[in-house]
């Protein structure tokens, strides 16, 4: 196998982890929207939140940035498509702010739960957003 072959297959496997990863964000979401005040599903929710926001982060650069496997999994149109799905992150995040703010306006909302729904929407829309792109290009 080929470092043009290597590359796809790594570059498919991050976009299931990354479609795996925001299912699991929005089920633990909607978990800890079920279930109020529990540490557990809310401890849970962080820890999925943090490892989302790290898998969107372009890591191979950093960490071997003259690995040729590296140049090839963080090349320009990877960049562009990162850049594509943290635009889309915002606007979600933008509309789940304003749908959500009437609810908090009134007191029916806390502002923790308004703020882990508007995360879990960035979150979620960029990945499925960067992992959707990155699926069309290795066709």
């Amino acid at each position: 196998m080929d470092a043009m072959e290597l590359a796809e297959q790594k570059s498919r496997a991050m976009a299931i982890v990354l479609y795996c990863l925001g299912a699991v964000l929005l089920l633990s979401e909607l978990t800890g929207m079920a279930m109020l005040r529990s540490d557990f599903v809310d401890g849970f929710w962080l820890g999925v939140a943090l490892v989302c926001a790290l898998a969107l982060m372009p890591w191979r650069r950093w960490v071997r940035p003259h690995s040729p496997l590296s140049r090839m999994l963080d090349d320009e149109s990877v960049r562009e498509h990162r850049r594509m799905s943290c635009a889309a992150g915002f606007w979600a995040s933008l509309g789940a702010a304003l749908l959500t703010a009437p609810f908090a306006h009134d007191g029916g909302v806390g502002a923790y739960d308004v703020s882990r729904v508007v995360a879990t929407a960035a979150l979620v829309a960029a990945m499925f957003s960067f992992a959707t792109l990155e699926l069309r290009a290795a066709r």
